[in-house]
Formats: structure tokens, sequence, C-alpha cells
């Protein structure tokens, strides 16, 4: 309440005391006073995009020239497309694409359609202070939060302030009391605290200093990383531990970047407590859809991956035997490029196939099955009717047992387990 309390008398300040913020400013030319008027113009609404068009996040960031903007890399880090626009509006254009970046920093720039005079000035930033302010609208009417900041800590790389409040919102930037740009809003962790911080501007005049001259596509971010991950080559397999117990799968080198793109995404605990959201018996069960992780019973799920797909890759020799693991990804209709899903995989719990089955199936679909795969389907089974369509990439190795027994469940709305079940997480099986 008081934090509200202030925020009103403030504005009522910044209503009435600009005329002599503007005459302090003319004695010293060579200290930039501004006004947060002046300021909010620089600041700017962020949505982050999948490649089906769904919303994956919001946030906020800044300008800092006239086409660039400046936030953090996590907004950013895994969409397809964004779109940027003032403070708290709609009117919203697109973002060209990146810059340059830095893992350390948490920070992205990007180069922006819309340009806009009222970029922040990176030059003549006070160091250290001991408080700062952050600009929100409310009823549409521009308020100030004010928030203390603790002693500067320092690491190998960058240095940074705590803020003393939880209240401050990532993205935004954070002035002094002369309205002066002291730096951008960042969740930290330290010591496995997650701490609100300012990250000064110097390291933001860093990031400009090294951009490119021409932007690149949102979603090649998602391929960078800083982390160093474990080589295939030390890699037997992956134990997928759900709450109905463990899966065994063992990747192909023939699909590599869909065995390194799971080593990845693995490696970065994102299948950690997902749901198996679809389930058919004697058919397959799915999982690695993000938008699982939170969803409630009657939430429609199974629409959002880590923000990229990957391209195709059908091999004749990798079929959909039961027990094989397959990318998922949307119809035609809604990929056009005919692309998988970058996370989404299912498992093949199948059933067998008479011969005269599989004539009826390669005449539907035009194809012609191997006597291989003729020995397989007619014995152990699968699906045959995905041959060609869907990427195969893996197969279990140990666990069909638990893969019937989820494939079994009650389900309910579009193939959705009654009772939920998690992938608890996916462990890497070392050589």
């Amino acid at each position: 309440m008081r934090c509200f309390i202030y925020s009103l008398l403030v504005f009522a300040v910044i209503a009435c005391g600009g005329e002599k913020s503007n005459r302090q400013a003319s004695k010293s030319p060579k200290t930039y006073t501004g006004s947060y008027q002046s300021n909010v113009k620089g600041i700017v609404s962020i949505q982050t995009f999948d490649h089906y068009t769904r919303i994956l996040k919001r946030g906020y960031g800044f300008y800092v020239g006239t086409n660039l903007v400046v936030t953090n890399l996590d907004l950013i880090k895994g969409c397809y497309r964004a779109k940027i626009s003032p403070m708290d509006t709609e009117d919203f254009t697109e973002v060209k694409g990146f810059v340059a970046y830095d893992f350390g920093l948490n920070l992205v720039l990007l180069e922006v359609a819309r340009k806009n005079p009222n970029a922040l000035k990176l030059s003549h930033v006070p160091s250290n202070p001991d408080t700062i302010y952050s600009l929100f609208r409310k009823n549409r009417k521009l308020f100030v939060r004010k928030a203390s900041l603790d002693s500067e800590q320092k690491n190998d790389t960058i240095s940074f302030q705590p803020i003393l409040s939880n209240e401050l919102i990532a993205g935004k930037p954070v002035f002094d009391k002369r309205h002066q740009l002291v730096g951008i809003n960042q969740k930290r962790t330290s010591k496995d605290t997650i701490l609100s911080t300012a990250l000064h501007a110097k390291w933001i005049t860093k990031l400009v200093k090294e951009k490119m001259k021409r932007p690149q596509a949102l979603f090649d971010l998602s391929a960078k990383s800083d982390k160093v991950y474990i080589s295939h080559k030390k890699v037997k397999g992956f134990r997928i531990k759900t709450t109905m117990g463990n899966i065994d799968i063992h990747l192909y080198d023939a699909t590599q970047k869909y065995r390194d793109n799971f080593i990845k995404l693995v490696s970065d605990q994102f299948y950690d407590s997902l749901l198996v959201h679809r389930v058919l018996e004697n058919f397959l069960i799915q999982t690695g859809a993000s938008d699982t992780k939170y969803a409630k019973k009657d939430d429609v799920v199974g629409w959002q991956g880590p923000g990229y797909t990957l391209p195709m890759n059908i091999k004749p020799q990798l079929f959909h035997r039961r027990g094989a693991v397959a990318a998922s990804k949307l119809p035609r209709d809604r990929n056009p490029k005919n692309r998988s899903d970058g996370s989404q995989f299912y498992i093949i719990s199948g059933r067998s196939f008479s011969n005269s089955e599989l004539d009826e199936l390669e005449e539907e679909k035009g194809t012609k099955f191997t006597k291989q795969q003729r020995s397989v389907y007619t014995t152990t089974g699968g699906a045959p009717y995905l041959d060609g369509d869907y990427t195969v990439f893996g197969e279990v190795v140990r666990g069909m047992a638990i893969v019937d027994k989820i494939a079994a469940v009650e389900t309910y709305a579009v193939d959705r387990p009654v009772k939920d079940i998690r992938v608890l997480t996916i462990e890497i099986l070392t050589r």
C-alpha cells in the first residue's frame, strides 16, 4: 500500500516538475536529465510466438537505437517470431531478427521494423546507485515504482546489483532519480536463490558494439547455447522415468539432428514434469508438449513445443515397428512445410497386422512394404500406416510393458489420460 501511495506522489511530482528538471538540465548540459514521460516512449511490450503462431511469452524491452531494442535473452530464446508495441498497448509491429546476444549477460539485441527517435540514452550512466525507479501504467496513467539496490556483485564476466524488491518486472529499464537509465531489470539465480537484479547499462553498450550488420532469424537462437553438451559417442541411451514406471530407449545415428536435439533437451531438463498427454490403446503414447507442465484438467494441451521445428528425415529402414520412437507433427493443412515438432515424440505400442491388411495399406498409400517390414508387422506388430509420414529416430530397448500399461489407461477429451501421467525426468545412460 505504501508503495502505491508513493507511486501516486511521484506521479504528481512528474506532472508538475518537468519544467524545473529542464531548467536544471540547461545549467548542466553534460548531464542527461530527461522526464519519465519521455522515457516511457522508449519502452516496449514484447510478445513471442511459436511456429504455429501461438503466443509463448509476454515481456518488455526498450529502444537503445533508432531501430534497436534490447531485452532479456530468456524471453526470446525458443520463439519463432516476435512483435513489439509501445508499452502496454496493442499496436504491434514485427521484430526483424536478432543482431547480437550474450548468454552470460542474458541479453539479446533485436532489430525491429518500427523506428523510434525516443531511444533511451546509454551515455552518462551513473555507477552503483542506491535507489532506482521503474515505470508502469494503471488505468492509462503513468506511475513510478521505487526500489533500493544492494551492493554490487561480481563474477568472472559480469557485475550487477540485487534489487531489494520483487515487484519490478524483468525486461523493463530502471532509472535513477534524475531520470537517467541505470540498466535493465533481470531475474538471476545466485546460490540457488532467484534474485531481482539491475544489470548496468554498460553491459548493454558492450552488446550494441558487437551487433551484426544483418538480423538473423529469431528461431536460430533456439539452437545456440553456452553449454557444452555430452557427446553422442558417450550416450548409450535414455531412461524415461514416468509416474507409472521406466522406459529405456536408444536413438539412431542415422537421424543425427533428432539424436542431438534430444540430447540437448534432456540435458536442459526440458521434459521434466511434462504430461504423457495422449494415449491410444494398441497404438501409441505421446509426450513432450511444454504446455502440459502446469496444465489443468480441462486445458487443451499438446500444441506447444520448444518454439522450433525439425526437418523431416524419413529413413526406409527405420519404420513404425512396435517400440519405435518417432517425432510428432501437425497435419499438412497447419504445417505447410511438413516439419516435425522440436520436442514432442510418441512411442508405438501397436498391434500385429495380417498380410491382407498390409496389401490394402500398400494400395491406399501407393507404397511397398519390404520383406523385413512384413515379417515384423505380421508378428511383433506396430503401426505401418504411419510409415513415410513421420520421422522414426529411436526404439524402446526395455520397458514395453510400461508402454502398454500407459496406452491402456482410461482417457477423455482428445485421448488425454483421466489420471495424469507425468515424465518425472529423462536420464542419460552413458557407455
